[in-house]
């Protein structure tokens, strides 16, 4: 038997799921419905992936890596284990082959090959590319990339027979995502997305232990967070786990007591109250406050518009977070699987996908950020460089937009693309994403028109296109239309001159800070 699944995975924990016979199943892990998104590096070569690799962490901090895919797009961060640097990618990797090997077991040695893997909303272009690296890398076909809240808003609504307004608050260990769907039958529309990608669990648990650290040091002159070798390291991971485990406690009691029996020497014990902790996160819970407000106004809608409000995550079973939501939109709904509930939907999106006759759902997107290209405005006097948007944060995709623009100056040999992401008008004030570059050929005597096209394919990856575009008669058409059209494109036209042979043009997946040549 083959399958396709649907992977979530997270920065804390992963999950795998399948949907079979009208039904979402999780293949769990060692009796586990989730597993640690940890991997851990023995001395004999051999390599502990998930809850192995977490008991790890307390004796072997340096060889054990935990929490990578809040580094997943980093380019510049890597993991020195033994003789190896390793990447986000390369951890990520492990993790998946580690869930796909155990649910092949699970399903009687079944062949797993396809699947669809889920990112946060609000995750940039390179992050969702080294995403699927990580998956291609594990050996799999990665189907789709798919939007956590997305997925969840699938698994909730489908089948429902209802059309409804969904926002999705998702709260997970690294990243934070809000999403407003529209469900009508099985059709899901995302309205608008956004987020942080660097906001979780993790963040609640290092305020607790920052908070800890402040008491310990004041008692023992000793801060702890700077402290450098394997003794500090495994006291801060022992620290952590006492703060996770403080964390969950008060999402049931009104007091938690954190206690460290040894640390560098000295003991830890310390009582919090929910008083205390909610005081410590109350920053954090502001800023997911404001993303609501922020993608409500993006969307057009008001608070009274949105049917549910469904919480995903593990981080939304804090109650602080479950009181702010009922207090700016509606009291929230949280499934019985808050931590399966993601996977369940790429399981189902993974069904359709690979037998499209099983199952009938449509899923429109929307990016979080603007992509577009640095552009030069010129005066006889001086010369403006600003940011000039090809694709508008809050476009649904996939989709193709282009841009027309002109060489600076005659004789120009060559024409740099430089592609950003961001909203500022200032292009440097954005996040520089690479160049494409495209030579003038032959240059002309004066100003050529240049295209620039972006393409924003079904897993929010883009792909960027600069065109030369003949001068002379053949070129009226198209540049007649953009000068009538505040520069866009007609890309029907530009399809037939690049056909024809008379547009030049240079292709690119643009990666985070990667130039061309030319």
């Amino acid at each position: 038997m083959t399958y396709a699944v649907g992977i979530d995975l997270g920065t804390t924990n992963s999950v795998i799921a399948i949907y079979r016979r009208g039904n979402t199943e999780t293949l769990k892990v060692e009796g586990r419905s989730t597993m640690p998104s940890v991997v851990s590096f023995r001395d004999d070569k051999s390599i502990l992936v998930g809850q192995a690799a977490k008991s790890r962490l307390l004796i072997d901090p340096e060889n054990t890596v935990a929490s990578s895919k809040r580094f997943m797009g980093n380019r510049s961060k890597t993991y020195e284990i033994g003789a190896k640097l390793l990447t986000s990618v390369n951890i990520g990797s492990l993790i998946l082959k580690r869930l796909v090997e155990n649910a092949r077991k699970e399903l009687g040695n079944a062949e797993i090959w396809d699947a669809v893997i889920t990112v946060p909303a609000y995750f940039t272009e390179v992050q969702k590319e080294d995403t699927k690296r990580a998956g291609e890398e594990a050996g799999l076909n990665v189907l789709r990339l798919l939007p956590e809240p997305t997925a969840a808003a699938i698994a909730y609504g489908m089948d429902k027979e209802k059309d409804q307004t969904l926002m999705v608050y998702d709260l997970g260990g690294g990243t934070f995502d809000i999403s407003i769907l529209t469900v009508k039958g099985n059709s899901f529309t995302v309205k608008a997305v956004g987020g942080d990608s660097n906001l979780g669990g993790d963040d609640f648990d290092y305020a607790i232990v920052n908070w800890v650290n402040e008491d310990f040091q004041k008692k023992t002159g000793i801060d702890l967070l700077t402290q450098k070798g394997k003794a500090a390291m495994s006291a801060r991971q022992k620290l952590k786990e006492a703060a996770e485990t403080a964390k969950i406690e008060l999402s049931e009691s009104d007091r938690s007591t954190i206690v460290v029996p040894d640390c560098l020497g000295h003991p830890i014990e310390l009582e919090i109250t929910l008083e205390q902790y909610n005081k410590l996160i109350q920053p954090m819970l502001q800023s997911t406050v404001n993303s609501m407000k922020s993608v409500l106004k993006d969307a057009r809608l008001s608070a009274d518009d949105i049917d549910r409000v469904i919480l995903v995550g593990g981080s939304t079973k804090n109650r602080a977070v479950r009181e702010i939501i009922s207090r700016e939109i509606k009291e929230p709904y949280t499934s019985e699987r808050v931590d399966e509930v993601v996977a369940h939907g790429a399981a189902i999106v993974a069904a359709s996908l690979y037998a499209p006759d099983s199952i009938d759902i449509k899923v429109s997107d929307k990016t979080g950020h603007s992509l577009g290209i640095a552009m030069v405005e010129t005066t006889s006097a001086t010369a403006r460089e600003f940011f000039q948007a090809i694709i508008p944060r809050q476009s649904t995709y996939p989709c193709r937009l282009g841009i027309l623009g002109y060489t600076n100056r005659p004789y120009q040999e060559e024409v740099l693309l430089r592609v950003f992401r961001g909203e500022d008008e200032n292009p440097d004030l954005n996040e520089y994403r690479g160049q494409l570059s495209l030579p003038v050929s032959p240059p002309q005597n004066q100003y050529v028109p240049v295209g620039a096209i972006f393409d924003l394919d079904a897993d929010g990856i883009i792909h960027c296109t600069a065109v030369q575009f003949p001068v002379g008669n053949s070129s009226n058409y198209i540049v007649n239309y953009a000068s009538d059209h505040d520069g866009s494109l007609d890309l029907i036209a530009t399809d037939a001159l690049i056909k024809s042979g008379e547009a030049k043009t240079r292709s690119a997946i643009i990666k985070s800070g990667e130039k061309s040549e030319p």
